[in-house]
């Protein structure tokens, strides 16, 4: 009967409630002694399975500082057609970390190289942004993934990247010859019209637009990165008209260099403002991580919820 009333619980879903452990908190971690945990006479030198105790510090409230990467991608594009990453090309990305901003362009499809700069929309939100002018579009992805290596973000975050930007990153990689999922650990771990692009185990990808969606209480003719800018941040981004893009690559770089960065801060700010605290929060309460808590309906949260209460009071 166990079996059958909890088929759809997940695994590590049932481990959290019965341990007590949350993601989101602080814990203590130590060997377990009566377990094996630290016993360096184990068979070949094997860790034993369940040789440790993780327990909640739930007198501990600092606020914890993950190391987050914000990006965006700029694409190439037909006349009043939508990117097409069987032909399209990737030829800027923009991504902020710790409040530092970095811009990789492909001078393939940019008319010349762009110096350092800063774009700062309010006092509120700095961006300072470093330049890497590379040859064309594998140098640029081979940069960005180089860079990520070296930062090891514990977050990434995107705006509608489960829909976009990392299905085109990975097809444009993979036409290089280069897997987005070997390389950084992203890949889409649902059904591929579903679009849930998760990190592995230390980390994560949080799409912000998944949190306009369920939590902001915006229209959903409001839900654009553009009008969540406005209306959340207080300030108007710079904007550019889709059919414009590759021409002002070509004849205003400088511009489109703005209009790239100005999404990355966007992206970046609204994460840190809005979605970092409020995630992180709730997974101290609900026995999920951070992707999960981010994406599933409330319904679907508040039921979890409901296990915990339940295990608790052994009902």
């Amino acid at each position: 009967l166990d079996e059958i009333r909890e088929y759809d619980v997940p695994y590590y879903m049932r481990a959290a409630i019965d341990l007590n452990i949350r993601v989101g908190a602080w814990h203590t971690v130590s060997p377990d002694a009566a377990k094996g945990g630290g016993d360096e006479d184990a068979a070949d030198g094997a860790d034993v399975a369940g040789a440790f105790q993780a327990v909640w510090q739930q007198d501990v409230i600092e606020k914890p500082a993950p190391r987050v990467l914000a990006f965006d991608i700029e694409c190439t594009k037909a006349p009043l057609k939508f990117p097409n990453a069987d032909v399209d090309e990737v030829f800027m990305i923009s991504y902020m970390v710790d409040g530092v901003g970095y811009l990789i362009i492909s001078r393939e499809v940019v008319s010349e190289d762009i110096d350092d700069f800063e774009y700062t929309p309010k006092p509120a939100f700095p961006g300072p942004f470093s330049v890497f002018n590379e040859p064309d579009e594998l140098a640029l992805l081979k940069k960005f993934i180089a860079h990520c290596k070296d930062i090891k973000p514990h977050v990434f975050v995107t705006y509608n990247g489960d829909f976009f930007d990392w299905p085109f990153l990975a097809n444009r990689c993979e036409k290089h010859g280069i897997s987005l999922q070997n390389e950084l650990g992203i890949e889409n771990k649902s059904h591929p019209e579903q679009g849930e692009w998760r990190g592995r185990a230390g980390c994560v990808h949080l799409d912000c637009f998944a949190w306009v969606k369920r939590d902001s209480y915006l229209p959903q003719g409001s839900q654009g990165l553009k009008a969540v800018t406005k209306y959340k941040l207080g300030y108007d981004p710079v904007e550019v008209d889709p059919e414009d893009m590759v021409k002002f690559a070509h004849t205003q770089p400088n511009v489109m260099a703005a209009y790239s960065v100005s999404d990355a801060v966007a992206t970046y700010y609204l994460y840190e403002v809005y979605v970092n605290l409020f995630i992180f929060s709730l997974c101290t309460v609900i026995p999920n991580g951070a992707e999960d808590v981010l994406r599933k309906g409330s319904g679907t949260l508040c039921e979890a919820l409901l296990m915990v209460e339940a295990y608790r009071a052994s009902v």
